[in-house]
Parts: C-alpha cells; sequence; structure tokens
C-alpha cells in the first residue's frame, strides 16, 4: 500500500492554496445587529464595529482559481483541535462518535491528521462547515506571510476534504421519503 504525506511545511511564501492552514488569521464577523441597522432610514456606516474573532482556518477555495487568479475572496472554514471539539461538544468524547468522525460519517465535520514538522506542530484537527467565512485574497496573503511556517494540505487529503465541505453543501432533505414499509410490499 502507497502511503502518501498529508502535509508540506510552507516558508515565507504568500503563495495560496486550497488546504492552507493559516494561524492566527483575524476574520470580522459582522452581527445580526449590523445587519438589522442596514435596514433603517438613519444608518451611518461609520457606527459600525465589527466583532473580531481570531482563527485557525484552512483554505477551501479551489487552488486553480487561487493559481490564476480568478477569484478576490477566498473561502475559509475554521479548523478545531479535535481536543477543542471535545471540550465544545461532548459527544466526540465518546470513541463511537470520533470513530465516526475518522470514518467521514459526520457531514459538518472533517477530521485531519495530526502533524509535525521542523516548524510547526499541529494535533487531530476538524475542518467546521458551519464556521465558513470569505475574506479577501490580498488579506490573506500578508496573513500568510505573518504565518512565517505554515503547513499545506496534500493530495489526496485535499481532494477528500474538498468533497466533504461538497456533500456538506450539496445535502437535500426532504419532506416526505418513500415509506419503508410499501416499498417492501412492491
Amino acid at each position: 500500500m502507497t502511503k502518501y504525506k498529508w502535509y508540506e511545511e510552507i516558508q515565507n511564501a504568500t503563495s495560496l492554496s486550497q488546504g492552507d492552514i493559516l494561524f492566527n488569521c483575524q476574520i470580522i464577523l459582522p452581527t445580526e445587529d449590523v445587519y438589522n441597522s442596514l435596514l433603517e432610514e438613519n444608518y451611518e456606516p461609520d457606527t459600525y464595529n465589527p466583532v473580531i474573532i481570531l482563527e485557525k482556518s484552512i483554505i477551501l477555495s479551489q487552488a486553480c482559481d487561487l493559481e490564476n487568479d480568478k477569484i478576490d475572496s477566498v473561502v475559509l472554514c475554521t479548523l478545531w483541535d479535535l481536543k477543542q471539539l471535545q471540550i465544545a461538544n461532548d459527544y466526540y468524547q465518546s470513541k463511537k462518535a470520533r470513530e465516526s468522525l475518522r470514518q467521514g460519517k459526520e457531514p459538518a465535520y472533517h477530521l485531519l491528521n495530526k502533524t509535525k514538522t521542523e516548524n510547526v506542530e499541529i494535533d487531530y484537527c476538524v475542518v467546521d462547515f458551519h464556521r465558513i467565512y470569505t475574506v479577501p485574497k490580498a488579506y490573506l496573503k500578508q496573513i500568510a506571510l505573518n504565518n512565517k511556517f505554515r503547513i499545506r494540505l496534500l493530495p489526496p487529503y485535499r481532494e477528500h476534504l474538498s468533497q466533504a465541505f461538497a456533500r456538506y453543501f450539496m445535502r437535500v432533505g426532504l419532506p416526505v421519503d418513500i415509506s419503508r414499509d410499501e416499498i417492501k410490499k412492491y
């Protein structure tokens, strides 16, 4: 069986690719109050006080779009350490839940392997598809440069992540399904 590397270390580079993990990425969140104030006639843009969160993030935009300058905004998702997820959600403390996560049976999450390079170390991480952001590409290039050392998810694991993200978005919930009892009679 062929063994593939999960990650490569990137140093002092502004290049961006799908699967890049960015540390200390500040993201501006417009709150519900901000959106509600946009509906008011006397809205003053200068009064906006953004909420800024600090995230460990992973790039989900396609590598070819980033490389060929086809996009100005980049799609990111939050990346949790598995231990953080277990603290936030007791369900993931069980072996059964972690196995379900490992097998890709948790649609909103995707498990990534741990790694230790010469300059970067991460534990098992979980990509959270509930927390999706878009940020300007130029801003992310600066964040990438500020992250003197970072890691990039490699194929086929990068494509596996992309497929998990697509599966999460393409889910369709039917209001009425075909009855099991009726189909058994057929």
